[in-house]
């Protein structure tokens, strides 16, 4: 909060850049404009109790929206869809009901920090960060992090079970994310797959987090969720028929539109028990109407719906080519992004020492001697210290530059010093 106090702006030039921050301001002042204009036009019955799960023009209309874009080539039926008052209130209802205290949920990592904080804080399910390599066969990558997991959480209580506490703790899902965040890439099609045929082999849930599935600005790039990709390989998955209880979607109009204050996020699952369960919980968590109707508005709005995905993502495009250009510019090694809107720097070269410590102490340098605010890869869940998220769509474009030049010029002139030391 204190650094947001005095932020990068054209008349402060010196001013913080926060790079911290998951949200895409890049083109809210379109979605702006579009809800003003429905805001004053909500019917006198969104003043009432609606279906807690959504009205049924916005189900609609984020079914029609999903069919056009990441979902294409399937049939999205709008009783399908669940909607909460954000993606995070849809994840929590979703292991309320998939899931007991004490059940494990595989994470590849690294991850969205604030995964850890969503499955435990009322759940109570036991997050487990895992490494995935595309490049080796996923099944024993899997396997091991399966038994890994229930070893380490031994004698954590387990859904279901006996007071006495004597099962082991279960794997219950496989959690994950793509477009990714941190790293601003997808999985590949054959990944998606092989983790698919993994949950059905175990009968363990499969939770796809696609809340960055309109987010994709790499030339040539394009997103297709797991919901399709299923129903296209099903007859080539073990135990095809388990797939409507098994996968559930995750998705919402907090990245791709803008708009994580509205707090509108959505699942899509094809598991009857689970969506007449959601029937229940949904009040406690039900978005308000008059948002609900504007945003059924907007989206039936097709011309402005297609400007919208356009401009967004040349927007996206135009903001990440800055930041790649200066990183470049500049030397530092980086996963090279094609969706979301995060951007995975590698840093190890001016960690003062190759641990966690280092790491701390490399990102407090960075807050107070470069006003740079990145997100540490520690709490990403990385494979090692050095390794920081940049969220590039929260801040102005042009900040992006100032940023790399403000940390390339005193690290690089730090490392320098210390180079000619030795």
């Amino acid at each position: 909060m204190e650094a947001k106090s005095r932020q990068w702006s054209p008349e402060d030039p010196e001013g913080n850049i926060i790079l911290t921050v998951a949200e895409n301001r890049i083109s809210s002042d379109i979605v702006r404009e579009r809800l003003s204009q429905a805001a004053a036009d909500f019917p006198e019955e969104a003043l009432t109790y609606q279906d807690m799960r959504g009205i049924p023009a916005l189900r609609q209309g984020l079914a029609r929206l999903l069919e056009r874009t990441f979902m294409k080539g399937i049939s999205v039926d709008p009783d399908q869809l669940s909607v909460s008052a954000g993606a995070g209130a849809v994840i929590e209802n979703l292991f309320h009901c998939i899931a007991g205290p004490g059940d494990i949920v595989l994470i590849p990592a690294p991850y969205y920090p604030a995964f850890d904080n969503d499955l435990q804080v009322k759940c109570g399910v036991v997050p487990w960060p895992f490494h995935l390599d595309e490049d080796r066969p996923l099944g024993p990558q899997l396997n091991a992090a399966a038994e890994a997991a229930a070893a380490g959480s031994n004698g954590a209580p387990e859904s279901g079970s006996e007071s006495n506490g004597s099962r082991r703790p279960r794997v219950a899902a496989l959690l994950y994310t793509s477009p990714n965040n941190p790293l601003g890439t997808m999985y590949r099609r054959d990944t998606v797959v092989e983790l698919l045929r993994w949950c059905l082999e175990h009968e363990v849930h499969c939770v796809s987090d696609e809340i960055y599935g309109n987010s994709v600005f790499g030339e040539g790039a394009s997103f297709t969720s797991a919901e399709v990709i299923a129903r296209q390989e099903a007859a080539g998955l073990p135990h095809p028929a388990r797939l409507p209880d098994l996968l559930h979607v995750v998705w919402g109009l907090s990245k791709d539109f803008c708009a994580s204050g509205l707090r509108v996020g959505c699942l899509h699952s094809r598991n009857t028990q689970l969506n007449k369960a959601l029937d229940n919980l949904g009040y406690f968590c039900a978005v308000a109407n008059p948002v609900q109707w504007g945003l059924a508005a907007a989206l039936a709005d097709g011309d402005w719906l297609r400007h919208f995905l356009d401009t967004n993502r040349a927007r996206m495009a135009a903001a990440y080519g800055q930041l790649e250009a200066a990183l470049n510019e500049a030397g530092i090694p980086h996963v090279k992004a094609d969706s979301a809107m995060f951007c995975w720097v590698d840093l190890r070269a001016w960690l003062p020492a190759p641990t966690w410590e280092g790491e701390a102490a490399l990102w407090e340098e960075m807050c107070t001697a470069c006003r740079v605010l990145l997100t540490p890869g520690e709490q990403c869940h990385a494979a090692e210290p050095g390794f920081f998220r940049v969220c590039w769509a929260w801040m102005p474009g042009d900040s992006l530059p100032v940023a790399v030049r403000r940390l390339a010029a005193h690290f690089g002139a730090k490392k320098d010093k210390e180079d000619k030391a030795q």
